[in-house]
């Protein structure tokens, strides 16, 4: 549910690295498992930007 709400209203950045860390590799813990080239200062950038 949170894949389909992000892949719909979210940055696609933002909903891509969700995706990519959460559904797109083994399951298990989702902290720290963003693969190679997910720009993480987009994310933290957007993140500070809206709180």
């Amino acid at each position: 549910m949170q894949a389909g709400l992000l892949l719909r209203h979210a940055l696609a950045f933002v909903a891509d690295a969700f995706v990519a860390s959460r559904l797109a590799r083994e399951p298990g813990g989702a902290h720290g498992r963003l693969p190679a080239g997910t720009d993480r200062a987009a994310i933290v950038e957007r993140a500070l930007a809206i709180a």
